[in-house]
């Protein structure tokens, strides 16, 4: 299981996409800070050098999520989508076994890109004067509820790469759902369900206070059910198809 961990940490590293979906996350997140920045001295914007300052610009991050959750997916979804799952299997027939090492190899990834997004937003902030060159209590705290969640978004990618299998469904399903689905429900009356919801535990796992949000444990706790609930029925799909 090793050496499977291993050679889908090399493929991570090898291939272009991931590098191209890399530098997509950090210019998102960079433009984001940026607008954040550019806002300073407005109405309800935070102060140059507050904690909260440093907060939101820390949040900026949160956009990196998708690209991670992205490069999940692609992981599983590039094996049929490029025709390589034939091989990859032949070399490997216990075909869980790919897959679980794909997992895990999302989830060693997911925290390295969060702390280096975490890191170049922060260096960011000092350098434009808008935060603090400290490294306080508070600082940590963020840093250590952002892997966690870093993990379980590449794990929920991989989750979705394994449940769906078509890439360019399998792409476009995260951000519909996030953006559109788990947005509308509060205006039909559903505000309920949203603390249950991946996007609800992450804002909670993150920290976020809101009506009805999980204990962090709690959070990372379903985000992980979530991750299951598609990986072990799509693997047990894969396991059982004939991949020619």
């Amino acid at each position: 299981m090793t050496t499977l961990i291993r050679t889908e940490l090399l493929r991570l590293r090898t291939t272009r996409s991931t590098w191209v979906v890399l530098a997509v996350g950090l210019a998102l997140t960079l433009a984001w800070a940026a607008a954040i920045l550019s806002n300073i001295g407005g109405i309800g914007a935070a102060a140059r050098g507050s904690v909260q300052m440093r907060a939101d610009l820390l949040g900026a991050t949160g956009i990196g999520l998708f690209p991670m959750m992205l490069l999940g997916t692609v992981a599983v979804t590039g094996e049929f989508h490029h025709r390589t799952a034939t091989s990859t299997f032949l070399v490997t027939p216990r075909r869980w076994r790919v897959l679980a090492a794909k997992a895990v190899a999302g989830a060693l990834v997911g925290p390295l890109v969060i702390i280096l997004l975490l890191a170049v937003v922060w260096t960011f902030g000092v350098v434009a004067g808008a935060i603090q060159l400290t490294v306080d209590a508070g600082l940590l705290a963020m840093t250590a509820r952002s892997i966690p969640v870093a993990a379980c978004w590449a794990l929920l990618g991989v989750a979705v790469g394994v449940a769906i299998r078509n890439q360019t469904v399998a792409v476009l399903v995260p951000p519909v759902w996030f953006l559109l689905i788990e947005t509308l429900l509060p205006a039909y009356g559903l505000s309920a369900l949203v603390p249950w919801l991946p996007g609800g535990a992450t804002t909670a796992l993150l920290g976020g206070r809101f009506a009805g949000a999980l204990p962090a444990w709690a959070a990372l706790l379903v985000l992980l059910a979530y991750a299951l609930a598609l990986f072990v029925p799509g693997a047990r799909a894969i396991a059982r198809r004939d991949i020619t």
